[in-house]
């Protein structure tokens, strides 16, 4: 590697800030959960029954994310992030690096697609449909949000990765 991939180390510091968080909302998390009054007001969480069905969510939630599919796309996308981190640092092979790290977006594009998925179910939870409607936008709005950035980074590094390979051709 002659130049260094700037690109690449803050594209990756964002992915491995993103995974660990996945990594620790699924093998870490807790299924318990105390809802505050302060928090639950921040939630717009007004009556008891509201409460409830939030923490009736919370729990189904805490265990969607638990699931072993779950398990299996979050230790995917560590592997491929893993990988990525050891193409790039360990055998300097730019290109391999970036053929992992596109895997790698497309895992988190998937994984992010099953989540909104699994997830629309549990929002049967809320009796208050205004609530259910807010937090199906909401979710949604994340979709999309992780869509545009997976786009983001993918066309960076599909661009980039184009440019290698003309280069070495040449070369």
């Amino acid at each position: 590697m002659k130049k260094k991939p700037i690109y690449l180390y803050i594209l990756l510091f964002f992915s491995t800030v993103g995974t660990l968080t996945s990594a620790v909302s699924t093998f870490g998390a807790s299924k318990s959960f105390e809802l505050t009054d302060d928090f639950a007001k921040q939630l717009g969480l007004t009556t008891a029954q509201d409460k409830a069905d939030y923490l009736a969510y919370y729990g189904k939630s805490a265990q969607a994310n638990q699931s072993p599919l779950a398990f299996l796309f979050v230790s995917l996308i560590l592997i491929a992030l893993l990988a990525t981190f050891y193409f790039l640092f360990m055998k300097e092979d730019l290109l391999t690096a970036h053929y992992t790290y596109l895997g790698q977006i497309l895992l988190n594009q998937v994984f992010s697609c099953y989540n909104y998925l699994a997830g629309r179910p549990l929002l049967a939870s809320f009796s208050n449909s205004a609530l259910r409607q807010r937090y199906l936008a909401s979710s949604f709005l994340a979709l999309l949000l992780l869509t545009a950035l997976n786009l983001l980074f993918f066309g960076i590094i599909l661009y980039k990765t184009l440019r290698l390979r003309k280069a070495q051709a040449r070369a």
